[in-house]
């Protein structure tokens, strides 16, 4: 079996997931950044990972172009955000995540967790006219520290388990 595992990157923490998937992936394998290529040739593999940062609610655009050229393809998903993946608003990305993959592939699987939220995000959201859109609460203010310490070693470690038991 031929694996490709794919992902794109903002602040290095779906690179950090993608990383540990490959680590583990016993046949064949390859593992190409988004960010540095457009043009993949997806042919001749049997199952394709792919990693993406989770941008206003939904997959980044990087890795949305990449799902939506692929068609008839046996599919699975990890990506990272902000919040807690288990939330409402990570169970709501995941929900559109994946049905996005399923409408021209097979979604074999998905996985989400925390990772940290870009600094450049952060400092933005400070300057928000009259700090309305994600305003920089103390309860905000929190979880953005506490998605600092993501994703850690026990989210790399749930990654691997869990992609160890799909692909087998």
């Amino acid at each position: 079996m031929n694996t490709l595992i794919t992902y794109a990157t903002l602040t290095g923490n779906t690179k950090k997931v993608a990383q540990s998937i490959y680590d583990i992936v016993k046949d064949n394998k390859q593992i190409i950044c988004l960010n540095e290529n457009k043009n993949i040739d997806t042919n001749n593999f049997d199952t394709i990972i792919i990693g993406y940062w989770v941008d206003k609610g939904h997959m980044d655009n990087v890795s949305k172009k990449f799902l939506k050229n692929l068609k008839n393809k046996n599919i699975a998903l990890f990506g990272t955000l902000g919040a807690d993946p288990n939330s409402d608003h990570g169970k709501n990305v995941q929900a559109k995540v994946n049905k996005l993959c399923s409408e021209n592939n097979n979604c074999i699987g998905s996985f989400l967790c925390q990772g940290k939220v870009d600094p450049k995000l952060v400092e933005k959201m400070g300057k928000f006219p009259l700090n309305l859109v994600h305003p920089l609460t103390p309860e905000r203010l929190a979880r953005i520290e506490e998605a600092s310490k993501h994703p850690n070693h026990d989210d790399l470690e749930k990654a691997q388990k869990y992609f160890l038991q799909i692909l087998d």
